[in-house]
């Protein structure tokens, strides 16, 4: 099955040749929508890996595979310090300023797609409930970017070249409730949007539909130990700075259901950041089973992702031309 990075990477020869409307549902993964043509294309990529977020996110604004741009996961280490990336806060809660306490090279080293089209002369804008993020603000140069609190908000849509829209409803859901009646009835009210959306893009236009992950449901919680320093990473995979074999003694010893690799027995060629923020030990959770910190909230997740597992790095992508 073909990596979700080749479909990304031919984004910009696409809105060389039509106007491209995409809209990324959080942690829809596989889930069924419901497009509002039969002329909907459908196909399932395998997502990165870890299957999250901000590591999906960094692959997409900067057209790498995690293991080139090297931000892998929630937590990460940074200057003697563990920041939740994004939105770049640390874990005491203090969000970090652009400009002092971190600069546009420490959260996105890297020229973003947004400036990638606009240099070639496309309008691009990017529709998002994070428009005031430090992570929107470095990933967007070039780009017109419209704060959403509502899907509604997105119209009248603006007549650019490349539209962004970002939707996390589905993430929360499966996070707090997973697959209760809230998740289906927002599934229904997803397809309402969709289909309003396909009536108001003008013809010959594409419009792409995609997840960045799914979510897998949590029967249980371990908490993390401590091992040569805090670990860091997300939901079920979590990264270390340790010997392999002695991570594998404590979390056996501890009766910890995971597995653990060296980094470069998951990534052929990691870059350098990868280590320094991460480290070189990556512990995956077996199934059903989530991960705690020893520091961070003691909220109960019902949903998770980060894994391994089909549920979570498996997405489907809807594509039609109008």
């Amino acid at each position: 099955m073909e990596n979700i990075l080749r479909f990304l990477k031919e984004i910009p020869s696409t809105v060389e040749e039509e106007k491209v409307f995409l809209l990324i549902i959080d942690g829809l993964g596989r889930n069924k929508i419901s497009p509002p043509s039969k002329n909907f294309r459908k196909i399932v990529f395998q997502t990165v890996f870890p299957s999250s977020t901000p590591t999906f996110f960094y692959t997409f604004h900067s057209l790498l595979p995690p293991e080139k741009h090297g931000y892998l996961e929630w937590y990460m280490r940074f200057k003697n310090e563990i920041v939740a990336i994004p939105p770049w806060k640390t874990i005491s809660g203090k969000e970090l300023e652009l400009g002092k306490e971190i600069g546009k090279k420490d959260v996105f080293p890297f020229k973003p797609l947004s400036q990638i089209l606009s240099k070639k002369g496309f309008s691009v804008c990017y529709y998002t409930p994070f428009a005031d993020s430090v992570f929107t603000k470095t990933t967007s140069k070039g780009a017109e970017i419209r704060g959403i609190n509502y899907f509604s908000e997105i119209f009248p849509l603006g007549d650019h070249d490349f539209s962004f829209i970002y939707w996390p409803s589905i993430d929360v859901i499966l996070h707090e409730r997973f697959k209760d009646e809230a998740f289906r009835v927002e599934t229904e009210m997803i397809n309402v949007y969709i289909s309003i959306l396909w009536k108001k893009i003008p013809r010959k236009s594409k419009l792409i539909i995609m997840s960045d992950h799914g979510l897998t449901e949590i029967k249980r919680e371990v908490k993390l130990p401590i091992i040569n320093g805090y670990p860091v990473g997300g939901g079920r995979v979590a990264f270390y700075k340790a010997e392999k074999e002695d991570v594998e003694k404590i979390l056996k010893k501890r009766k910890i259901p995971a597995k653990v690799f060296e980094l470069e027995e998951i990534y052929r060629s990691p870059v350098k950041r990868c280590y320094e923020n991460f480290g070189n030990v990556v512990v995956i959770a077996e199934k059903n089973v989530g991960f705690r910190y020893p520091f961070g909230s003691e909220e109960k997740l019902r949903g998770s992702h980060g894994g391994m597992t089909k549920e979570e790095m498996l997405v489907k992508v809807w594509i039609c031309e109008k």
